[in-house]
């Protein structure tokens, strides 16, 4: 009797394990947005797609554009983007270096290896702050209020990461 009910336990755990197991598995036919399979190049609101744009698009957060907008913010984008690549190239020796130092626990290293980006970094800055200039000019008054807004929020949000990483904003 004792041997009947241990063997009847087992079961019943192996078969909760199991479905508990089964239903951690994310499905590729999952219709739930955060792990759906078919992005394709639908982008954002914005019709832009790669991971570099999330920021971009997180600026256009309650601004609807119309297609004639979304084309214009497209070709700004893409007007800037092969200098913001070959300025994030010439970043990635010293940020690779930076980071192999971080990982041996080397901080004065780390610290050189990312200042050697700074100038880098500055030349960003200025890039994106002329598409920045460029995307605005084609929004209405409304549309630019709530763009003025994202844009002021991401710069807040930037300064407090950049406070907690103990460096100056």
């Amino acid at each position: 009797m004792i041997r009947l009910r241990t063997a009847a336990l087992g079961l019943a755990i192996l078969a909760g394990s199991a479905t508990y197991a089964g239903a951690q598995t994310p499905r590729a036919d999952s219709t739930r947005p955060e792990i759906r399979q078919d992005r394709g190049d639908r982008g954002g609101r914005m019709g832009m797609k790669g991971r570099g744009n999330r920021g971009m698009r997180a600026l256009f957060r309650g601004v609807e554009l119309t297609a004639e907008q979304r084309t214009q913010v497209r070709q700004i984008a893409e007007k800037y983007q092969p200098q913001r690549k070959s300025l994030m190239e010439a970043m990635r020796p010293a940020m690779a270096d930076a980071r192999a130092a971080r990982q041996r626990g080397d901080s004065a290293a780390a610290k050189a290896a990312f200042d050697r980006t700074a100038d880098s970094r500055a030349k960003l800055t200025v890039l994106r702050d002329q598409q920045l200039r460029e995307v605005r000019g084609i929004l209405t008054a409304a549309q630019q209020q709530t763009f003025d807004r994202n844009v002021a929020q991401a710069k807040e949000k930037m300064q407090k990461r950049q406070a907690r990483a103990g460096r100056r904003a």
